[in-house]
């Protein structure tokens, strides 16, 4: 097992038991501590989920629905027809309100960098072109042009996405590309979460998104990104 199936494992199974995943976790430090953040992460996030619900929370939600209702019956004396409430269940946690709707594109992408795979941020070492060839590849994606400076490269699921994810690191700071194919987002969209900025840019077969703290940094990305799709092909 090379470092690109385990990282593909552990994203799915991060306590798997494969006996090849064992050997790789023994025989690569690189690897073993991506998997010793992502069962920190698991974990940290099984007890913020374990936290219990304030008492009484379900009552209190009924309760100023029942309100809001007489009062917008007091106001409509002639009728017009009921306010439509969504009753929503709200679950209080103490890492804050979790809420059941599907994330747009840059949470999903922020929150996915910011997962197991965070430690390739600190990433500085090129990986070969051959490592990025083949990871478009496996996406359907014929890269002839390959960029310089990536330190790091993995297929990942984004969302409902299929992206090659990966880290480039520049002057003022990592900025993480995903390349999502089959998105084809309608205009470019700038977009912020958590402290990071980020920009998605439709781009040849998919959707490019550029995350980082230096948003200065996205034109150039994105002017090599270009450059390296245009002459890209479906497989």
């Amino acid at each position: 097992m090379n470092c690109l199936e385990f990282r593909r494992e552990l994203n799915i199974h991060p306590q798997s038991s494969d006996a090849d995943f064992v050997a790789h976790a023994r025989e690569c430090p690189r690897c073993a501590q991506a998997q010793a953040d992502a069962l920190a992460f698991e974990a940290s996030l099984g007890r913020a989920l374990s936290i219990p619900p304030p008492p009484n929370l379900a009552e209190s939600i009924l309760l100023a629905q029942a309100t809001q209702q007489r009062r917008e019956s007091q106001r409509r004396r002639r009728g017009s027809g009921w306010l439509a409430l969504a009753a929503a269940a709200v679950l209080a946690v103490g890492v804050g309100w979790r809420v059941t709707r599907a994330q747009p594109l840059g949470d999903a992408a922020i929150a996915h960098m910011l997962g197991p795979e965070a430690p390739a941020l600190a990433y500085t070492a090129p990986v070969a072109d051959a490592a990025v060839r083949k990871a478009f590849a496996e996406r359907g994606i014929d890269l002839a042009k390959v960029p310089a400076d990536i330190s790091y490269v993995q297929c990942c699921p984004v969302g409902k996405f299929k992206s090659v994810h990966m880290v480039m690191p520049r002057a003022n700071g990592p900025v993480t590309v995903m390349y999502l194919v089959d998105d084809h987002a309608g205009q470019s969209t700038d977009f912020s979460h958590a402290g990071w900025m980020g920009r998605s840019v439709p781009m040849a077969h998919g959707t490019l998104v550029m995350i980082g703290h230096d948003p200065g940094q996205f034109d150039q990305v994105q002017q090599i990104w270009n450059a390296a799709l245009q002459t890209a092909t479906r497989i």
